[in-house]
């Protein structure tokens, strides 16, 4: 009875905790469905260019002491240029080969920027992390929830990146551009819209999101190459319960799964996400999306 009153106790605290989770989980889910609305490619490279655009944060704001802010926009420069090598030169060329083709090519990446950041910073090292803001708060008015500014950063920018990526979808020619890829592309072809160009933009874009959802992580995980891959898992998720088409529900989904992966850790020590458990949801995920009759290609 003592260990459930104070756990219970502490789900004030852990809702924050999860909703800052939840966030970083957004933005990542938010480029998975940006890309796979518009190129028809389930991008698995995700956590990889995430953790590789992190830790190109990590050089410039911790190994080199430069503001973290230069970091943060360093690491969104590098997720943007790895997500155009990657359209540009392995996804394009693939155009009307079967999805599973694409599918391997980008768990390729994963493994590509895997190894890579491995040899350059050390795979299974500690490395801290990158601190955007201030880890000081305030005390929520009227409880005892301490709510420190990093982690109202975070909840602030998750909500940004979704107004702003609706509002980009529904308001300008760019985001008009991608839905009409999406609903046809040769129709959108007929209409003078480059294919090729919306398509790379929306892994840029993507991409972009997977990279500041990384830098906004590291003070929340153990940050090393292995940790911060495994993003993509929680992503993954999140973007399912969109069914990968919607937007808004997969920003409801990323939070509702911070909140699910936090609580227990108010009752038990030890929450984590096993190896097995991270393979076994990504053969969910695949057995959901390419079952007999899924039709992931609607509105973004």
């Amino acid at each position: 009875m003592g260990i459930l009153a104070s756990g219970w106790a502490l789900i004030p605290s852990f809702t924050v905790i999860g909703l800052v989770l939840g966030g970083t989980y957004a933005l990542a889910a938010m480029g998975l469905v940006l890309i796979y609305r518009v190129s028809g490619v389930l991008n698995f490279a995700q956590g990889g260019i995430a953790m590789f655009s992190t830790f190109i944060a990590y050089q410039i704001a911790v190994k080199w002491g430069l503001p973290s802010i230069v970091g943060l926009f360093a690491a969104i420069s590098a997720g943007m240029l790895i997500g155009y090598v990657v359209e540009r030169f392995t996804m394009r060329p693939l155009t009307g080969r079967p999805a599973l083709t694409k599918v391997v090519i980008t768990i390729g990446w994963l493994l590509i920027l895997q190894a890579g950041a491995g040899l350059i910073w050390g795979a299974t090292s500690y490395h801290a992390p990158v601190h955007l803001v201030s880890r000081n708060g305030f005390r929520l008015v009227g409880t005892s929830v301490i709510i420190g500014y990093d982690q109202l950063t975070t909840l602030i920018v998750a909500l940004v990146f979704a107004f702003a990526t609706a509002a980009l979808l529904k308001y300008t020619m760019l985001g008009t551009s991608m839905r009409a890829v999406a609903d046809d592309p040769d129709t959108g072809k007929l209409w003078g819209i480059s294919v090729n160009r919306v398509t790379a933009a929306s892994w840029m874009a993507g991409s972009a999101m997977a990279a500041v959802a990384g830098v906004l992580i590291t003070p929340l995980i153990n940050f090393n190459t292995y940790s911060l891959t495994l993003i993509v898992i929680d992503a993954f998720t999140a973007a399912l319960i969109g069914r990968l088409t919607s937007l808004p529900w997969t920003v409801v989904g990323a939070m509702f799964l911070g909140i699910a992966e936090t609580y227990p850790r108010a009752f038990f020590n030890g929450a984590g996400v096993s190896s097995l458990v991270a393979f076994l949801l990504m053969l969910v995920t695949l057995a959901i999306l390419f079952r007999p009759g899924f039709s992931g290609r609607r509105t973004v």
